[in-house]
């Protein structure tokens, strides 16, 4: 099958090419629906420096779904016809694109297909909710109103936080955040962010804070020593993004104050985990409980990706752009 895909040819620098798909005997084909840009597409974009253990970003694409059109001659998870969410490097900026089935995971029933494709992203969101250790009637901080960090919002006051302090540098997330449940929102260019905490929480800190800020954001030290600083002795501070260049982090506070630190990782966990956790992540989508549409900010065509790309870069109240064929 000839596959019209976008590759990533140097900074700033997309291409559009053909090239030939061959399925191997483990793999199926299928027709994309809907890509989406993730916060390391972005990075990769600016010619950030990209750490040597990655997949190579040149075909670029790791978030969407589609339709099966075919299937490899040891295929039994997957039949023509089926609904898949992509979940690796499988350059989803293109018309069609392949994967193993460890790659790939059906639609659950009945889910739209917009929120469908956007499985990858929203299970590491879902993940960090789970694994942030929130108790009923506890205290959260949410740094970071990406993607990610806005289902933490809601995901963190359903688990049972009684208050969830959601903080960012765009008034356009923190309404977002708002309207998701978020209690107090505070932007960190014009609040005192750390008195307010403290004043919030008589001085105590929160019991949880969740650091929802990485990847190519300038912010990613400042809001995860924020994360540090404001979370109560003992508490747990929980990482959800890739950090993917050094940062200066005041790891004695986390030590002398017998603090937890938690990275949640979803995506470099081995396939069979992943089978456990998928269909486990999406249920709280698929019974209504986690509100995906109301994040999605803006629909290019795939022939737009320059166009969307730069309207991400540029335009700090984006949450997530999706890219269709």
């Amino acid at each position: 099958m000839e596959s019209v895909c976008v590759t990533l040819s140097g900074t700033r620098k997309f291409e559009t090419m053909s090239r030939e798909l061959r399925i191997e005997d483990d793999e199926i084909l299928v027709k994309t629906t809907q890509a989406s840009i993730c916060d390391a597409d972005l990075r990769a974009w600016l010619g950030m420096h990209m750490p040597n253990d990655l997949p190579s970003f040149s075909f670029i694409g790791h978030e969407g779904g589609g339709e099966v059109v075919a299937i490899g001659k040891k295929v039994r998870e997957f039949k023509v016809g089926d609904k898949v969410m992509a979940f690796g490097p499988l350059n989803t900026f293109s018309n069609y694109f392949k994967g193993t089935v460890d790659q790939c995971f059906k639609v659950p029933d009945g889910l739209d297909v917009e929120v469908a494709c956007l499985g990858e992203p929203t299970c590491v969101g879902i993940y960090g909710v789970f694994h942030s250790g929130v108790q009923l009637g506890d205290v959260v901080l949410v740094a970071g109103l990406n993607f990610q960090g806005l289902i933490a919002v809601q995901g963190l006051k359903k688990r049972g936080a009684n208050k969830v302090i959601a903080v960012d540098y765009s008034d356009a997330h923190l309404e977002l955040a708002k309207k998701c449940g978020a209690d107090v929102i505070l932007n960190s260019r014009s609040h005192a962010v750390y008195e307010e905490i403290a004043e919030l929480t008589k001085g105590r800190g929160v019991d949880v804070s969740l650091h929802s800020c990485g990847y190519w954001n300038p912010l990613t030290e400042d809001y995860f020593n924020m994360c540090i600083e404001v979370t109560r002795d003992e508490g747990i501070v929980t990482s959800l993004p890739d950090i993917m260049s050094p940062i200066k982090a005041n790891l004695h506070r986390l030590h002398h104050h017998a603090m937890e630190i938690r990275f949640n990782a979803l995506m470099h966990h081995g396939a069979e985990f992943l089978k456990r956790w998928v269909p486990r992540l999406m249920r709280p989508v698929v019974q209504g409980d986690i509100d995906i549409k109301s994040l999605i900010t803006a629909s290019y065509s795939m022939s737009e990706v320059d166009e969307a790309m730069k309207k991400f870069n540029e335009d700090e109240d984006q949450v997530k752009i999706l890219l269709k064929p």
